[in-house]
């Protein structure tokens, strides 16, 4: 049974009632117009029958206005007269699929509309399919990336920054961990300032005094008050990269914080609320700290409430072309050139192994755009980047291929193994899954 919806164009009464009855009865929604005008009323068709007089249109002029109105609408045009087969014939250079001949046999229109319909199918399974891949997204926030390792990541922003609590973000250095803080409170409700406090840049004596403020006289030097960075952030979010180096009595100090919302400022006496959202890093393991006694666990616990790992560079190689392409946008604003990346630099950057992640990556393009011109070449990446012959590696395609299966394996993990559910999260339909399983030999 055919699934979809038609339009019959004709001026004919008696063709338009032939042709719904025996379309309906194939299982197609069938809608029908007596010129082009009534056309305007319909919304979401699929194919049109289409014939070639029109009281108030030559039907091939029609072609290109129906095509606007309908999205990937496939239009089969039909003639009563030998002489118009040539003008039919002609319309298929303007966008027809085909065309017919009255009188004709309805068994061939079934056919010739099927046919069309799975174009019609084609041209929207493509389209989700790239709604999909936009949904998953090549970036969430400032954050770039469209593995699914990402796509996880940005899934728990997603869920954070609905609420106030306490964050901790973990990774390696380099992975974008500030950025992650950064889209969390961008997305959030959130209206105050976004401040971020590197805890081990900043010297334990004076860590306290940035974090709280301090009043006149305080301490040697402090000729007025000022406000600290918890006070700026009211309203907003405080972002404490490396938490793992901050002391133990910082720590005493930001636990109080967290539990009551007040601050008291070094030298004074008076407590003021404060409503700023904590989001904490480290590169370290928080947890060997707290066994060695070198984190509070009262301290871990409360900061670590919602955690997201940020994966490093590495486990996430189908994200290196869209960074790089992302990175080289941002050194274009800041110059006059227009760079991209010849096959060979991205042959090499995809085989690096990147310990300093994303930062790194950056880096290498920085360099690689002085050194070059628009288009960066092998040649102009760091020595330690490349690996020797250039032709050494030709598996581009492969890397897409790896990144199409991991969508649908992700599909199958997040539908809970059912198919169509799958099937249905890519927008692609059953058989071209089916298809995809077999050609990636996914166990079906």
């Amino acid at each position: 049974m055919g699934e979809g919806r038609v339009l019959i164009v004709d001026d004919e009464e008696h063709i338009r009632d032939v042709l719904e009855e025996f379309l309906t009865s194939k299982g197609y929604s069938v809608f029908c117009a007596k010129n082009f005008k009534e056309v305007s009323k319909y919304s979401g068709i699929d194919i049109a029958v289409l014939d070639v007089r029109l009281p108030d249109i030559n039907g091939i002029d029609a072609i290109h206005k129906i095509k606007d109105m309908f999205k990937n609408c496939e239009i089969i045009m039909i003639t009563a007269f030998e002489k118009d087969a040539q003008s039919a014939v002609s319309a298929l250079n303007k966008g027809a699929f085909d065309y017919l001949t009255k009188p004709f046999k309805l068994q061939y229109l079934e056919f010739m509309i099927a046919k069309a319909m799975g174009k019609v199918r084609l041209a929207k399974e493509n389209e989700n399919l790239k709604m999909s891949l936009k949904k998953l997204g090549t970036g969430f926030g400032e954050l770039v990336g469209v593995s699914s390792e990402m796509q996880d990541v940005y899934e728990k922003i997603r869920k954070v920054s609905e609420s106030d609590i306490t964050v901790l973000i973990t990774g390696e250095s380099g992975t974008g961990k500030e950025l992650c803080a950064r889209t969390i409170h961008k997305t959030s409700l959130r209206k105050g300032k976004f401040i971020a406090i590197n805890c081990a840049a900043i010297p334990e004596n004076l860590l306290e005094s940035e974090l709280f403020g301090y009043e006149s006289g305080a301490f040697s030097g402090a000729v007025k008050s000022k406000k600290g960075l918890l006070e700026e952030a009211d309203g907003g979010t405080i972002f404490l990269d490396e938490i793992g180096d901050m002391s133990i009595d910082i720590q005493s100090k930001m636990l109080r914080f967290l539990e009551d919302s007040e601050v008291r400022r070094l030298g004074g006496n008076t407590l003021k609320k404060v409503d700023a959202r904590v989001i904490s890093a480290t590169n370290k393991d928080l947890k060997s700290l707290v066994d060695s006694e070198k984190f509070r666990s009262d301290l871990f616990y409360r900061i670590s409430i919602f955690s997201i790992e940020l994966p490093p560079l590495r486990n996430r190689k189908e994200d290196i072309p869209v960074l790089a392409k992302h990175i080289l946008n941002k050194i274009r604003t800041e110059g006059s050139k227009n760079y991209a990346l010849s096959s060979g630099a991205l042959k090499a950057l995809l085989l690096y192994d990147y310990p300093g992640n994303v930062r790194e990556l950056k880096n290498i393009l920085t360099t690689a755009a002085v050194m070059g011109d628009e288009v960066i070449m092998y040649e102009d990446l760091p020595d330690y980047v490349k690996f020797g012959d250039e032709n050494a590696f030709s598996g581009i395609d492969d890397k897409i291929s790896s990144y199409e299966k991991k969508l649908i394996v992700d599909a199958l993990r997040k539908s809970g193994g059912v198919k169509t559910k799958a099937a249905e999260m890519l927008g692609i339909t059953f058989r071209s899954f089916r298809y995809k399983l077999e050609k990636y030999n996914i166990g079906l």
